[in-house]
C-alpha cells in the first residue's frame, strides 16, 4: 500500500509539466502488450512513449469489423496482465485503427496525460478493476464486447469519441480505488462509482453507450456526469436497474439521446442542460421514478415525493427547475405525452408544498389549497387529461341518477298509486269478463272521442273548406284510426282469458299463471328501464345546468338537484379549460 501511494505522488508531480511533444522511445502494439504480460513487480509504468502500429508486427491487432465474441472465427487466447498498469505522457497509437483483443487486466489501468488514439478499440477484453483516463487529449476509444469489472474514472479528458457498446459493468466495494482516486476518496456508503467523470475546461465530444448490461451489486452503482460540456450523449437499450445515474451541471449542446432505457433511480438532472430542439429522451423511461436531486448518494435523494422538500426552498426550487426544463423540452418538441407526464409529477411537488405549509401553519385557506390540488389531479390530472374528467363527470352523473332512481319524478309517474292503480287493474280483469281490448279502448276513449269529433268537422265543413285542407286533414284522421285499430286487433288476438278466472278449469288456471306472471316481470322490467332512463335524464339534465322551468322532482331529491347542479357546473368548468389547454397545446 505504501509502495502504491508513493507511485500515485510521483505521478501527481507529473501532472504539473506539460504535455510532452517528443518521446523518449517507441513501440509497436505487439511490444508494448509483451512488455505488459512479461513483467514483473506490482506496476507496469511506462512513459514517454509512442505505441504505434506496425503493419508486420501487428497483423493481429489490425482492423476488422468487431462482431460478438460468438461470431468471432479468428480463434484467440487471452493475454492476462496481473501488474497495475499506468502509462504517463505516452502516444496511443494514432497511425492506424488498431483493435486490442482479448486482454485480461487483472489491476486498474491508467492513461495519464497521454494523446493520440485515432480509433483504439478494445474488443473483447477485460478491466478486473477499471480503467481510468485522467488529463488527456485523445481521439476515439472504443470499448467493444469487453467486461469493466470496477470504474471507469474519467477527468479533465479531451476525447473526440468515447463509446462502450455491448459492454458489461460490475462494481463493488471490496475492490480498492484506483491510482488517482487517492486523495478522492469518497465518503463510506452503500454505493460505489460505477462510472464517475470530472470535467472542468476539457471536452468530450461525443459519449456513446449502448446495449451495454449492468450486473446486480451488493452496492448501489453510481454514474456520474459531473459538469463539462459534451457536445453528444447517445444511450440506448441500457437496463439501469439500481444504477444511479447523474447528470449534475453537465452541459451538452448539440444532441442527447437516452431512448430504450430503463430506470429503477431517479436521474439527476442539477443544472443539467440539453438542447431542447435535439433532445430524445422519451420521458415514459423516467415516469415511475422521475428526476432527483443528489446531495449524498448514500442517502436517498430528493424527488417529486419526498415530504421534506418544501423545508428547503433551494433545494424545491432546484429540483421544480429540473422538471421545468423537461417539460419545456417537450412542450417545443410537441411530445404532449411527456410533457403532461413531467408537468404532473411537477404539480404533485406543488401539492406537497401545500400540504406541508398546511401542516406548518393550519388554516382553511392553506387546507383548500391542498385538498384542490388533489382534487385536480383526481379529476383531471391537474388539467392535462380532458378524458379523465369526462369520466369522473359520467361517473357523478350515474351516482345521482341512482339516487333519482328511488324517488318518483314527475316525468315518469311511477309511484305507489300508479302500482296501485296497475294492480286494481289486473284484479279487475281476473274477477270480470271485461277483455285486454276494453281497457285499452277504456283508456283512450277521450282519444277515440277526439278523432270521431274531428272526422265530423271535416264531414261538415265540405262546402265551406278548401278541398286541399281537406285533403291534408283526412290523411291525420285516417293515420290515428290506423294505429288505434291495429292495437285494438293486437289486445284481441292476444285476450287470453276469456271468461272470468273463477269459471276456469285447473290445467287452464295453471297455463294463465305462468304467462301472468312472465308478463308481470316483463312489465316490470319496462318500468325499471323507463324508471333508469328518466333517472338518467335528469341527472344529465341537472349536471349539465341545462335548467328547469320547475324542478320535477319533490321533497329531499329537490336539494339533491341543487346540489348536482352545482357540481355540475363546477366539474363543467374545468373540463373545457383542460380541454381547451390540451387543443391549445395540439
Amino acid at each position: 500500500m505504501l509502495g502504491k501511494r508513493i507511485l500515485f505522488l510521483l505521478l501527481s508531480f507529473g501532472l504539473q509539466s506539460t504535455l510532452a511533444q517528443d518521446y523518449a522511445k517507441q513501440l509497436s502494439i505487439s511490444e508494448w502488450i509483451s512488455a505488459m504480460e512479461n513483467s514483473s513487480g506490482p506496476y507496469y509504468y511506462l512513459s514517454d512513449t509512442e505505441i504505434y502500429f506496425d503493419e508486420e508486427k501487428d497483423s493481429l491487432y489490425a482492423w476488422w469489423q468487431p462482431r460478438s465474441p460468438q461470431q468471432d472465427s479468428i480463434p484467440r487466447k487471452d493475454i492476462h496482465i496481473n501488474q497495475l498498469v499506468v502509462l504517463e505522457n505516452c502516444k496511443l497509437p494514432d497511425n492506424s485503427t488498431s483493435v486490442l483483443s482479448h486482454l485480461v487486466f487483472d489491476k486498474n489501468v491508467t492513461f495519464l496525460r497521454c494523446a493520440g488514439a485515432s480509433q483504439l478499440i478494445f474488443y473483447d477484453c477485460t478491466f478486473k478493476q477499471g480503467v481510468d483516463f485522467n488529463n488527456s487529449e485523445l481521439g476515439r476509444v472504443e470499448f467493444a464486447y469487453s467486461s469493466i469489472l470496477q470504474r471507469v474514472v474519467i477527468s479533465e479528458l479531451q476525447i473526440n469519441v468515447l463509446s462502450f457498446s455491448q459492454c458489461e459493468f460490475s462494481t463493488d466495494a471490496s475492490v480498492p480505488q484506483s491510482l488517482f482516486s487517492y486523495g478522492f476518496e469518497q465518503e463510506d456508503g452503500p454505493y460505489q462509482y460505477l462510472f464517475r467523470l470530472t470535467q472542468n475546461e476539457k471536452k468530450i465530444s461525443w459519449f456513446y453507450m449502448a446495449n451495454c448490461k449492468i450486473l446486480e451489486t451488493d452496492v448501489k452503482p453510481v454514474m456520474l456526469f459531473n459538469g463539462g460540456i459534451y457536445n453528444v450523449i447517445y444511450m440506448e437499450g441500457i437496463d439501469f436497474n439500481e444504477v444511479i445515474l447523474d447528470f449534475s451541471a453537465c452541459s451538452v449542446k448539440e444532441n442527447l439521446t437516452v431512448q430504450n432505457c430503463t430506470f429503477a433511480q431517479p436521474l439527476g438532472a442539477d443544472q443539467f442542460s440539453f438542447p431542447v430542439n435535439n433532445t430524445s429522451f422519451y420521458w415514459k423511461q423516467l415516469d415511475s421514478v422521475g428526476l432527483g436531486l443528489y446531495q449524498n448518494y448514500a442517502t436517498p435523494p430528493y424527488t417529486y415525493v419526498t415530504d421534506t422538500l418544501i423545508s428547503d426552498v433551494y433545494t424545491f426550487n432546484a429540483l421544480k427547475s429540473s422538471y421545468n426544463k423537461f417539460f419545456s423540452m417537450y412542450r417545443v418538441q410537441g411530445d404532449i405525452e411527456s410533457a403532461n407526464a413531467a408537468y404532473i409529477q411537477m404539480k404533485d411537488m406543488e401539492t406537497g408544498k401545500y400540504r406541508y405549509l398546511y401542516q406548518k401553519e393550519p388554516g382553511l385557506q392553506s387546507w383548500f389549497n391542498w385538498r384542490f390540488n388533489q382534487f385536480l389531479k383526481y379529476f383531471s390530472a391537474y388539467g392535462t387529461s380532458p378524458v379523465q374528467s369526462l369520466i369522473f363527470s359520467m361517473w357523478t352523473i350515474l351516482i345521482f341518477a341512482a339516487l333519482y332512481f328511488f324517488f318518483p319524478s314527475d316525468w315518469d309517474q311511477i309511484n305507489r298509486t300508479f302500482l296501485i292503480n296497475e294492480h286494481r287493474k289486473i284484479m279487475q280483469y281476473f274477477r270480470t269478463e271485461q277483455r285486454l281490448e276494453d281497457f285499452y279502448t277504456e283508456k283512450h276513449k277521450e282519444h277515440f272521442k277526439t278523432f270521431e269529433e274531428y272526422k265530423a268537422e271535416l264531414g261538415q265543413g265540405r262546402a265551406e273548406l278548401p278541398a286541399f285542407i281537406l285533403l291534408v286533414g283526412k290523411p291525420l284522421y285516417l293515420l290515428s284510426g290506423i294505429k288505434h285499430r291495429f292495437l285494438t286487433f293486437i289486445y284481441r288476438r292476444i285476450e287470453v282469458l276469456k271468461g272470468k278466472w273463477i269459471d276456469l278449469n285447473p290445467m287452464r288456471k295453471a297455463y294463465l299463471s305462468f304467462l301472468t306472471i312472465l308478463t308481470i316481470l316483463i312489465y316490470s322490467f319496462y318500468l325499471i328501464i323507463i324508471r333508469v332512463l328518466n333517472s338518467v335524464a335528469l341527472s344529465i339534465n341537472v349536471f349539465s345546468t341545462l335548467g328547469f322551468g320547475a324542478i320535477p322532482v319533490g321533497g329531499i331529491t329537490r336539494y339533491i338537484t341543487i346540489i348536482e347542479g352545482f357540481l355540475g357546473w363546477f366539474l363543467l368548468s374545468i373540463f373545457s379549460v383542460s380541454l381547451i389547454s390540451q387543443m391549445l397545446q395540439n
